[in-house]
């Protein structure tokens, strides 16, 4: 057992039950490589996450700002394409139409009332939330990771990894768990499920002035055929 799980295996079990206080010493800190691969075993092992090729994800974006007037409270279903590597079709269904998200690896795209724009919105953390082998794709996703240090959210311990040099991207890793917990100061991941030999998050939810948006997964298929044309952007 690496010297870090020990220290935390010791500190649990002297506290029992009760809600932690983390109280880590410097060498109880694991390396961004440790922390890193215990995510890979959190999640399921490398051997299962690399068995996965595509992942089709049906759900629910909810919406709710209560302090708007009137209160906003949208429900909108969304379908999420992946294949490795890189792959990735977002497809959102709402009172105001049909909007798409897509990247085909090297070219991003938004389409929205008949109207295509390259080149837009990409946004890393959404990337590599829709990849099947997410975690064993980090390096590919935040090229610039390092190792901040320890840390608490809502009194857990927690690891934090910089991703560049806004410290609000930061990436919060359970202490005990192992998992990601965070995406950022205002990504919650939550609601982690077993799918087919590893373990996915269910809901991410995004803070936002005034309220919340939530991705709340449905349902989730693997290895689905998936032609790469898929992921082209529209011609009109």
């Amino acid at each position: 057992m690496n010297t870090w799980l020990a220290a935390l295996a010791i500190q649990c079990l002297a506290m029992g039950a009760a809600a932690p206080v983390w109280e880590a010493t410097q060498e109880a800190v694991p390396t961004l490589e440790e922390v890193l691969e215990r995510y890979i075993e959190a999640v399921g092992g490398r051997e299962a996450i690399e068995r996965l090729t595509t992942r089709v994800m049906t759900g629910r974006l909810v919406t709710e700002l209560p302090t708007r007037q009137p209160p906003v409270y949208e429900s909108n279903g969304f379908v999420i394409y992946a294949k490795v590597p890189g792959k990735y079709l977002y497809v959102q269904q709402s009172a105001r139409g049909t909007h798409k998200d897509g990247c085909d690896g090297p070219a991003c795209w938004r389409w929205a009332a008949g109207e295509t724009e390259f080149d837009a919105h990409y946004d890393p953390r959404f990337a590599w939330s829709a990849d099947p082998q997410n975690a064993t794709r980090m390096w590919d996703y935040f090229p610039d990771m390092r190792m901040r240090g320890e840390g608490t959210l809502e009194g857990r311990p927690v690891y934090l990894v910089d991703i560049d040099d806004d410290v609000s991207h930061a990436l919060y890793f359970d202490a005990q768990t192992g998992l990601l917990v965070r995406l950022g100061y205002n990504r919650e991941i939550n609601d982690y499920r077993e799918a087919d030999g590893v373990v996915v998050p269910f809901s991410i939810s995004i803070s936002r002035k005034g309220g919340s948006s939530t991705y709340i997964v449905d349902t989730i298929e693997h290895n689905v055929p998936i032609d790469d044309s898929e992921f082209a952007a529209p011609i009109r």
